[in-house]
């Protein structure tokens, strides 16, 4: 049987991996290139989950992770729904927010070459964040008493109870506020200095450390000498000697840098340094019985806790804005899904939301469903400019990182199998430098994409290949899409290539498949009264429509024939007959 570890000697606890003693280390390795991360526009998620509570950092890492273990995912999920069942569980961590995120930082020791005085009060600020983080969080759990159903919030609040219960902690928490008003208390000093016969300094002495600060120069320097100043005037000094300057000081050689935290530049606060040195030994001594005692248990929890309840925010501000949300299901990697009923962009949303806090998402957003499975993963996606099939397409990416986070996803339903990784590839601006050409650029960076891909990874493509001639582009895109069919991934070909739309069933054709292709349309409504056609933004399955799109938008823009011959006439530029 496993001797129970002491309470300071306990592994962290994560809100994010599940607890396991034979687990394999986590990969930490981003599974979402930063190319990938552009392209899905990332960073418009990150902001608005770290929006109320910071940890930018932490929260984009979480999300280009993109865990693909239905165990790691429904941990996680477990996690938000209490958050979502228990508002005060929220609030109460939203409180403590603060405390923690400080905690976390003096996991870092105090700087090198600073004075043991400095490092004793280092070591009291750790303590004091410890205890109240711990205490704060025994709080918290006793005010839901046994609600929580998740497996990490179970574990935290084992391990808080173990530590609250601990007699070393205890004492810990009886001890510390004396050593922290024993450090903290220090206000001022009191000098005395000898003088000779000529009233020169000669030897200084510390009378009495004290916890009231001294005042500049009295009201009156004969009333100080002679005690007729008001009440309280032992704390008034008679004149200034010396202060340390400020952190940029302005000489007559220009300004000066200061370092405040090096005593040694000045020789009379270099030796008072020394001499609170010296009283700070009784409080180092007393801290000696607690130095095994670290923040370890509580690790990384600041910046998990960020995730959490930025999303819980966030989620509740799409809800009231009128966006479905779901949790979705999880299924095995090796299933290949993903299906989502009445689904948005996540960061459509967003920006709406930035443009018109108030706006109503129900009406503003057109939802759209997606689905990859046994009867289509690989789809190519055609119809107007402008008519929404980037928004899709960045869409599918953003639905697998929010589900693969442990984050509900817009929708009303929602079934997805994991991916291992997910690869863009958008267009990109030419470089010149290269020597490759646009073309060169694109076969390289698909290129990359076919050597790291496998069967259980998403690849999104948004108009691929559209550097060169019609002819040449449909030739290279039909080889593209027959590889993705034949390594069995879920695929998403956005493109104005309508002819490579219309031959899926030449595509599916190919003996060896272990994908079935699709088509794809983005609809329009038609022209009416001779006006121009009108985007619905829905996506659904369908043969390509492009020909008679095509000549609607060129009305649109002014550029069909017989308009541009009308212009030309009233340039008088053409004849008629």
């Amino acid at each position: 049987m496993t001797k129970p570890q002491p309470a300071q000697n306990l592994p962290p606890i994560s809100l994010l991996w599940p607890p396991a003693e034979d687990a394999p280390p986590r990969a930490l390795t981003p599974r979402l290139s930063e190319q990938a991360a552009a392209d899905l526009d990332l960073e418009t998620t990150v902001n608005a989950l770290s929006a109320g509570h910071g940890h930018a950092r932490e929260i984009r890492a979480i999300l280009l992770h993109l865990s693909d273990d239905p165990a790691v995912i429904r941990y996680r999920q477990d996690v938000i729904d209490d958050l979502l069942a228990h508002p005060e569980l929220a609030r109460g961590l939203d409180d403590l927010l603060p405390r923690l995120a400080e905690l976390s930082h003096y996991r870092f020791f105090a700087r090198p070459g600073q004075t043991p005085l400095h490092e004793v009060v280092w070591r009291v600020g750790q303590l004091e964040a410890y205890v109240e983080c711990v205490q704060g969080l025994g709080a918290i759990f006793a005010a839901v008493d046994g609600a929580l159903r998740a497996e990490a919030w179970r574990c935290l609040r084992e391990q808080v109870a173990r530590i609250e219960g601990d007699p070393l902690f205890q004492t810990l928490a009886a001890e510390l506020p004396d050593l922290v008003a024993s450090v903290r208390n220090i206000a001022s000093v009191t000098i005395g200095v000898n003088l000779d016969d000529q009233l020169r300094p000669v030897e200084a002495t510390l009378l009495s450390v004290n916890r009231k600060k001294f005042r500049g120069m009295a009201s009156s320097l004969l009333g100080t000498l002679f005690g007729k100043n008001a009440p309280g005037a032992e704390w008034e000094g008679i004149a200034p000697l010396h202060s340390v300057p400020p952190k940029t000081a302005a000489t007559a050689y220009g300004p000066v840098g200061i370092d405040l935290d090096n005593p040694m530049l000045y020789p009379l606060f270099r030796d008072l340094a020394n001499v609170l040195k010296q009283s700070s030994r009784p409080v180092a001594a007393a801290l000696q019985r607690y130095a095994h005692v670290t923040s370890r248990a509580l690790g990384d929890l600041a910046g998990e806790l960020a995730f959490y309840l930025g999303a819980v925010d966030l989620m509740a501000r799409l809800r009231a804005a009128g966006l479905p949300l779901c949790r979705p299901e999880i299924l095995p990697a090796e299933a290949r899904v993903c299906i989502a009923s009445e689904t948005a962009n996540l960061n459509l949303a967003l920006r709406l939301l930035a443009s018109d806090p108030g706006a109503d998402l129900a009406a503003a957003i057109v939802l759209n469903d997606v689905c990859f499975d046994d009867a289509g993963r690989v789809f190519i996606l055609t119809g107007p400019n402008q008519g929404g099939k980037t928004t899709y397409t960045q869409g599918v990416g953003l639905l697998h990182v929010l589900a693969q986070a442990g984050l509900p996803v817009p929708g009303t339903a929602a079934q997805i199998s994991p991916a291992d990784a997910i690869f863009t590839h958008f267009p990109l601006e030419e470089q010149p430098d290269s020597g490759a050409g646009r073309l060169g650029e694109e076969a390289s960076r698909l290129s990359t994409l076919f050597e790291r891909a496998t069967r259980h990874s998403l690849v999104l493509l948004n108009e691929s290949l559209s550097s060169t001639s019609f002819s040449e582009s449909l030739y290279l895109a039909r080889d593209v899409v027959r590889i993705l069919r034949l390594m069995g991934v879920r695929a998403l070909y956005a493109t104005h290539l309508h002819e490579l739309a219309a031959d899926v069933d030449v595509l599916n054709a190919d003996p060896g498949g272990e994908s079935t292709v699709g088509s794809l349309v983005s609809l329009a409504a038609p022209a009416q009264d001779g006006g121009p056609v009108q985007q619905t933004y829905r996506i659904v399955p369908g043969p390509p429509r492009g020909l008679s799109y095509a000549r609607d938008i060129a009305a649109r823009y002014g550029i069909s024939y017989d308009q541009l011959a009308d212009l030309l006439r009233r340039r008088g530029l053409l004849r008629d007959g």
